[in-house]
């Protein structure tokens, strides 16, 4: 199953580092994926005074995902995006750890510096031991709206309220 997950989650990366992934584009469909998050027990805050440079975190403790209001510009593709990427977090929540194994990550993350080599830059900032966690939310981020609410719904499908 895992490796199921990967190599779609390879082929979509490449899709939408070459241009091929439709992001999303309104403020609806943005909404419509905030209610998702909400249904699985995540609580979704707008914050006014985030640090320069935050544009979003999750607390896994406290279930909130959080985006940075005075950081992020008012378009609806970035704000996707930070989305996407704190949602993934969630994801490794509702799964109890990695969404996919070392090795595999490994691999999408050769195949998408190779087209783009600075997409993993940011990993620096990190500790070491949160780089698997971070990629995995860089790979998620990048994926087309559609794939990343199947994956949510796939590894948070428990937690999910009528």
């Amino acid at each position: 199953m895992r490796r199921g997950f990967g190599g779609v989650l390879l082929a979509l990366l490449v899709m939408s580092l070459t241009g091929g992934a439709v992001q999303a584009s309104t403020w609806d469909r943005i909404a419509s994926y905030l209610r998702l998050l909400q249904r699985a027990g995540v609580n979704a805050l707008v914050a006014p005074d985030c640090p320069a440079g935050l544009l979003g975190a999750f607390h896994e403790g406290k279930q909130a995902l959080l985006m940075c209001g005075n950081n992020l510009p008012d378009d609806p593709s970035v704000v996707w995006v930070v989305l996407a990427h704190e949602s993934a977090h969630v994801m490794q929540s509702c799964n109890g750890g990695n969404l996919m194994p070392a090795p595999l990550l490994a691999k999408n993350m050769a195949e998408a510096r190779r087209l783009e080599p600075d997409t993993f830059h940011e990993l620096q900032l990190y500790h070491t031991s949160q780089h698997h966690v971070e990629a995995e939310a860089r790979l998620v981020q990048a994926l087309p709206p559609t794939q990343v609410v199947a994956l949510f719904e796939k590894h948070c499908a428990t937690r999910l309220s009528p």
